[in-house]
This record gives structure tokens, sequence and C-alpha cells, in this order.
């Protein structure tokens, strides 16, 4: 069964943006999920407890470690990487760690200043890449070696060790016949009633993992183009050629079962910045429909559907710009190269815009 792994990237952030782009390009490249916490949204919880939850949720940990010993919890006097890599071992999270050679890091110091080195807690930075190098790790010279350490890595995590994951729904065994019978013998009253919770359930659901979806994908890259990028736009495609209008059909179902179509309006750009990030997932036709909906609609309450129309028409044009696959019988949604290429680059938009609108304020 093709499993996809969502993995944690743990490093620090303003020395070590072209590595962490290599790592988030290699990942989505071996089909898996990157994660990590540096532009996540604010939390009623401390910071620590949120990076527990994310490492603890992810399949695998993942740590970076160059010349930086990063910034400090005020409750242990460690820092943040240290206290998400010490985490790992403790909870026997699958990991693996990269750390840069020191020629590497003296190539950094030339590039990007004093920015590159440790200036205060050298003494702990030291002792803490002693404790990387005696366990799981490999040494890098460049951003470009990460690409390979990263797909090696994760192949032979997955072939050791028992890991969740994620799987398409279409490779699992088929239960409608079941379930069909099982709704046969339901009142037509007790049906609806289930429909309409369970409707309420999963849209706060994945409302919810789309907005940590987002976040998670803002915070992994910077841009940086003196970084070699497998994931390019090819032929004549650009961000532009999904600036174009979309209009949606939107299904609701009234209180009295009365239905009542109103209209979405918008751009295929805007609705694949929605979505996109969901669609590594390889999602099922069903899913994607259903996610739609509980993104556009007006109102959390409100239950309904994208019309069946209107919903073949984006999802064909989707294929004719060239950002997903023809679907076939029984397949998900597959992004393309460009699809792929697309999605990076807004992620590294949305990250740099946060980034620049967090430095504005500090």
């Amino acid at each position: 069964m093709d499993k996809k792994y969502q993995v944690f990237i743990s490093s620090t952030y303003t020395d070590m943006k072209a590595e962490r782009r290599v790592a988030v390009e290699a990942i989505l490249d071996a089909g898996h999920i990157p994660a990590g916490m540096e532009l996540f949204a604010a939390s009623d919880r401390s910071q620590m407890e949120v990076i527990r939850a994310w490492i603890d949720k992810s399949d695998i940990f993942m740590l970076i470690l160059g010349g930086r010993y990063g910034s400090i919890d005020p409750e242990s006097g460690k820092s943040y990487i240290q206290l998400e890599y010490e985490h790992a071992v403790a909870t026997e999270k699958p990991f693996f760690a990269i750390y840069l050679t020191d020629e590497a890091i003296n190539n950094k110091v030339k590039e990007l200043g004093t920015a590159a080195i440790e200036q205060n807690d050298t003494m702990k930075l030291n002792q803490f890449r002693a404790l990387v190098k005696s366990k799981l790790c490999s040494e890098v010279s460049d951003a470009r070696d990460i690409h390979r350490h990263v797909q090696k890595s994760i192949n032979h995590l997955a072939e050791g060790r028992k890991l969740e994951g994620w799987v398409r729904a279409s490779s699992l065994p088929d239960f409608s016949p079941q379930m069909e019978k099982m709704g046969a013998l339901q009142t037509e009253n007790a049906h609806l009633k289930h429909l309409l919770g369970q409707e309420r359930k999963e849209g706060d659901e994945i409302r919810h993992l789309w907005l940590e979806a987002k976040a998670q994908a803002a915070k992994a890259v910077a841009a940086n183009p003196e970084v070699a990028s497998p994931l390019r736009f090819t032929g004549n495609f650009s961000k532009s050629t999904l600036n174009e209008p979309l209009e949606l059909v939107v299904a609701l179902s009234g209180k009295g079962g009365d239905i009542q179509n109103v209209r979405w309006k918008g751009t295929y750009l805007q609705l694949f910045s929605m979505i996109g990030f969901e669609l590594i997932r390889d999602p099922s036709d069903e899913f994607v429909g259903r996610t739609i909906f509980r993104l556009v609609r007006e109102h959390d309450d409100l239950v309904g559907v994208i019309e069946r129309h209107s919903y073949n028409l984006m999802r064909n044009r989707f294929v004719e710009l060239g950002v997903i696959e023809p679907l076939s019988k029984g397949s998900g949604w597959l992004l393309t190269n460009n699809g792929k290429a697309l999605l990076m680059k807004i992620h590294e938009e949305n990250g740099n815009a946060l980034l620049r609108k967090i430095q504005g304020h500090s």
C-alpha cells in the first residue's frame, strides 16, 4: 500500500533558508508531506506545547543543524531545536539528522556574514552538535546534498519502521456494499439527522486541517534564487495562467428541504491557493468536492454541495490549465509538475510576505 509520510523539519531559520527549501522540495518530490513551526499562526498554548504536538502527529522527525544554536526557550535554557530533537528521541519518533560540515558553515559565513554562526552560546552548540553526531546522522557539504540524503533516509526509515502515514482512499478495501445495506436499515429521518451532524463535524475538521496545512506550508520555504530547484514551470505555463474568472454554483439545503443555488465567484488561482496543499495527498474526487464546499460556504452550519455540472467544468478546466492530471476511474486529484511548482511558488510568496510582516513589527 503506497503511503505518504509527514516529515517534521527542525532547524534554525534565518541562516538555513536554502537548506530548508531543498529539504521541502525533496520531501515533496518523494511524494510526502513537509511540516514545521517557524511561521505557524499564534496559539494560546506555549510554543513548545504546539511544537511537541506537531512532532507527535508527524511520522518522521528531521533535523538540519548548521552553525547557529538558535532561539532559547526561557524555561529550560536550551534552544528550541535541541528541545525538539530531545522530544523526538525521548518519544522514540523515527528520526534522522543532517549537519553541515565546517567548510560548508564557513562558506555560509562568506555569504551571510555573522548571521550564519553562533555568537552567544557556542559551548551549548558544540555540546548539542556532539550529541547529534553520536546518533543517526549524515554530513553534507552544501544544500544540494540534502536532496539525496532526505529521500534516502525516508526510504530507510519506511523500510525498517512501521510508520502510520497517509494512504489513498482508492487503495483501501471497498466497504460500500456493506454500507449500503446498513443505510437501507435506517429510517429516512434518522439518516438525514446523521448526515447533518456528520457534515458539521467533518466541516470543522476539514477547515481546521486546511488552516494548519496553510500555516505549515507558509513556513516551509522562503525564496532563494541561488539554490537550484527541480520544481520549475515547463512549457508556456506561469502563475498567471490560472488568473482567469471562476464561478461555482453551490446548492444549499434549506430547513424545509428546498434547494437554493448561490454562486461563488473568484479565480482559478484563488481556489488553487485554497486547496493546493490538500492535493499533495492525491485526494479522491469526492473529498475535493466536500473540501471546496466547506471553504467557499458563507457559514459553517450550511449544508450542501457544489453543483455537479459546475464542479465538473471547474475540474476539467484545472486539467486544461495544466495543474492536475486527467482523472481516470478510481484515481484522485494528481498534481502535475507544473501544479507542484505553482504550489511551491505560492507557499514561497506566502512565507516571504509573512516574514516581512513579522520583521516589520520587530
